[in-house]
């Protein structure tokens, strides 16, 4: 509140002059119209002859004129030679410094009096006052000695105090509006670039690409005249491959001559390499020193921002040739970050004759990937389909879907890279033995899948997959290292129409798993009908009593901070037991307990066992680490036993983590949704897992509110990640920081990934080359003896 001014002895013509700047007051908003007001049409009612209003600078100590009145006030809102005094300086800094009114008689008697523009003998300064704290100082001088009274000094103050508050408030508004403005600000650069990080996605043609980005930067930036230059390998040409100008038409690709003895200002920015931030006069001058040259029309303001490095080189260009516009550094920094996605998008574009090749096959081993595979497939079932349609007789198709037995164990014993050289040799040897109508291909991992053609019989393509097994099971020789490989192999035959390429490989994949189940080595037939429906209910019921028997635990995968290496979490694996036929990933169970409606089984062992865990163990774990499990189904086993816990005043969901499958929240959004809304509430930490392994679009970010992104292996576990892959990688990552989600890589096997994901900024990461998966009591040794991956 403005400081209590004491009014009762002052005259009534003097009450008006008050009430009437009080009014006033109402119809006032900005500072200066305030000051101004005061100084000319209120103090000058008073019969001074001179009023100065300074302004206190807090940040520097000073106190600045403002508003005068007098012989320092020639015409309108002008201050002749205006000066600034420090606090405790002078009358004016006195007053400041005391907060109190000042009267000085006679200014030759008063040792800090300071001469403005003329010396006077009489001088009157009162404070302004907001609870307390100071806002500026009134000051008014007179040449006659004792001029001014107390009641001139209450009427002062009184006027002072008014517009203290006044000036209080119109600074109040003005911060408010500035912050609703730089909220607004700072929300539309986000959505905007997100929508660029979007882009990179959603568009196959770099013309597609410069359109949406040309769009996105509109939303913030004066971009009615916008391109994009690249300079050529040689460095003697710059090539538009986009260009929207209002005055100068380019066509789409055009390349001009890059002429060192007369640089254009795009040429000259970009070889600079560094952002030239310009308007029409700073223009000119460059042009009259000679630094560039000007052929079209002269830009009013220009902003260009260089991409790249010496290998591959561009700049952004936005520029304005109309009103008084001006690009700011805001502009600038929003276009260098926009310049990195730009690098990105067309570095994609430059590999694009590789981009086929990548997407359709393994990078490892050469062969078709899934995606090939299944569109082989299906042209076979076509094929199939279109005989039948026309009465025609065809041969059918066999499918085999194959898994190196014990290829973790090769791994373990003598390192990845041996076992990746095991994988191409695996797969040259295959290939080189299948038929030329034949397709072998890597589903991924150490699985792989074999699609025979021209099939008469199922007993004939026995036979055919037979010999080729002779083929997978010979001693392999590795670098001086002999194997001998022990392949597991399901096969369902087709000699019919009607069937669809996902009941072919679920039904491979059914024969595959009894392959494994029954001791791996050999090779299991789709059985159809009652059998298999019987042998799925079977695992179901080997599954619910291995549950019972306790025969199912947890395997931890350590997670660790990449920065420092600090141990920070785990992943809890669930793992079988088999008294028969050894450990089972619930990877290759969870398919026919899918169909056999019992995923609420898995959650519900996956909520004993981890609970069970944190209830033994949680005491010994630092406050911010995570154990994350994976839920089947929508985790209500697990959310009603923490719920419960809460209501007991046990509180274990700070040491848990979810993690949510990308392809989970395209098959049931609104599931995920609630799924994750309960995690939250509880404190449980959210993941999305495998992310960026379909590169489907991140839209759904802004809605579920997600704590991490775990990348996909598949973009991390190539042994030199390709090009591609880094892009991709550096776009999620970069995606997730605006967005504030921590990121978490899974898969990494390399040091050399390991360095790559921690200079792209990624936060987190696991894999074998920092630790395999582990025991719960080496877990637990590692988090007192060896919290930190060396």
């Amino acid at each position: 509140m403005p400081a209590k001014v004491p009014l009762q002895d002052v005259d009534a013509k003097y009450l008006k002059i008050i009430s009437e700047f009080a009014i006033d007051m109402l119809s006032l908003s900005g500072v200066d119209e305030i000051l101004w007001h005061l100084a000319q049409n209120v103090v000058s009612q008073l019969g001074f002859d001179d009023v100065v209003v300074y302004l206190l600078d807090p940040a520097r100590g000073v106190l600045m004129q403002k508003a005068s009145f007098g012989d320092k006030n020639p015409s309108g809102h002008e201050i002749l030679a205006p000066i600034e005094l420090k606090v405790g300086e002078g009358v004016v800094g006195t007053v400041a410094k005391t907060k109190q009114p000042l009267i000085v008689g006679d200014t030759r008697q008063f040792p800090n009096y300071i001469v403005d523009d003329a010396p006077r003998l009489s001088e009157l300064a009162v404070p302004m006052l907001m609870d307390g704290e100071l806002i500026g100082v009134i000051d008014t001088e007179h040449p006659k000695k004792n001029f001014y009274t107390s009641q001139h000094e209450r009427i002062l103050f009184a006027l002072a105090s008014i517009a203290a508050l006044k000036i209080h408030r119109a600074n109040n508004l003005v911060t408010l509006q500035k912050r609703v403005a730089d909220l607004e600000y700072a929300s539309k650069i986000q959505d905007t670039l997100f929508a660029i990080a979007e882009i990179i996605f959603e568009t196959d043609s770099i013309r597609a690409f410069y359109q949406r980005l040309h769009a996105c930067i509109a939303r913030l930036v004066k971009a009615d005249n916008f391109y994009v230059a690249l300079l050529s390998e040689d460095g003697q040409t710059l090539h538009f491959p986009y260009h929207v100008d209002q005055y100068e038409q380019l066509a789409e690709d055009t390349e001009l001559p890059l002429l060192p003895s007369c640089l254009g200002i795009t040429a000259y920015t970009l070889l600079k390499n560094k952002p030239l931030l310009v308007d029409e006069a700073q223009i000119k001058a460059l042009v009259a020193q000679g630094e560039i040259t000007i052929n079209g029309a002269m830009p009013r303001a220009w902003l260009g921002v260089p991409f790249g490095d010496e290998a591959f080189r561009g700049i952004v260009v936005v520029q304005s040739y109309h009103g008084d516009y001006r690009y700011s550094e805001a502009d600038q920094q929003l276009l260098v970050f926009c310049a990195k996605h730009i690098r990105n998008a067309i570095s994609r574009m430059n590999v694009k004759a590789n981009l086929t090749q990548m997407a359709l096959y393994d990078g490892l081993t050469k062969l078709p990937n899934r995606m090939l595979f299944i569109d082989r497939l299906n042209q076979a079932i076509a094929k199939l389909n279109e005989a039948a349609e026309n009465g025609v007789s065809a041969k059918g198709l066999g499918l085999v879907l194959l898994d190196i037995d014990h290829f973790k164990a090769v791994n373990d014993t003598y390192g990845h890279h041996l076992g990746d050289e095991l994988l191409r040799v695996f797969a040259q040897r295959t290939e080189a033995a299948i038929a030329s109508q034949d397709t072998i291909c890597r589903l991924g991992g150490d699985q792989f899948g074999l699609l025979l053609m021209g099939i008469e019989s199922e007993s004939e393509c026995l036979s055919r997959v037979d010999a080729l097994r002779e083929q997978m099971q010979a001693v392999l020789d590795l670098g001086g290292i002999s194997l001998a490989l022990s392949v597991s192999l399901g096969l369902v035959t087709c000699f019919s129409s009607g069937m669809r390429a996902s009941d072919l490989l679920r039904r491979g994949d059914q024969a595959l798993l009894r392959a494994k189940l029954m001791g791996r080595q050999r090779l299991c037939v789709f059985s159809s009908g009652e059998q298999t429906e019987l042998q799925e209910t079977q695992i179901c019921q080997e599954f619910q009593l291995a549950a019972a028997q306790e025969e199912l635990y947890f395997s931890f995968q350590p997670q660790y901070r990449l920065k420092d290496g600090k141990l920070i979490g785990a992943e809890a694996l669930l793992r079988w037991e088999h008294p028969s036929y050894g450990t089972i990933s619930p990877r290759r169970l969870l398919a026919p307990l899918r169909r056999q409606g019992a995923l609420q089984l898995v959650d519900a062992v996956v909520a004993r066992l981890i609970l069970a865990h944190l209830k033994r163990y949680h005491g010994t774990y630092p406050e911010d680490f995570r154990v994350s499990v994976n839920l089947a189904s929508d985790g209500s086993a697990l959310f009603d036993e923490l719920e419960g816990m809460v209501t007991k005043g046990e509180d274990l969901a700070k040491f848990l983590g979810l993690e949510i499958p990308e392809a989970s929240i395209v098959a049931g959004f609104d599931k995920v949704k609630h799924c994750i809304a309960r995690a939250k509430s509880l404190g449980v930490l959210v993941s999305l897992d495998d992310a960026g392994a379909s590169h489907a679009s991140f839209g759904y970010l802004q809605t579920l509110r997600f704590d991490r992104l775990k990348i996909a292996q598949g973009l991390i576990s190539p042994m030199k990640m390709a090009y591609d892959n880094q892009m991709i990688l550096e776009t999620i990552i970069n995606l997730a920081s605006s967005l504030n989600i921590d990121t978490l890589a899974q898969g990494i096997e390399t040091r050399e990934q390991y360095q790559t994901l921690l200079l792209f900024g990624c936060d987190y990461g696991q894999g074998e080359f920092m630790n395999p998966s582990v025991s719960e009591e080496k877990l637990l040794l590692m988090l007192t003896q060896s919290p930190f991956f060396r």
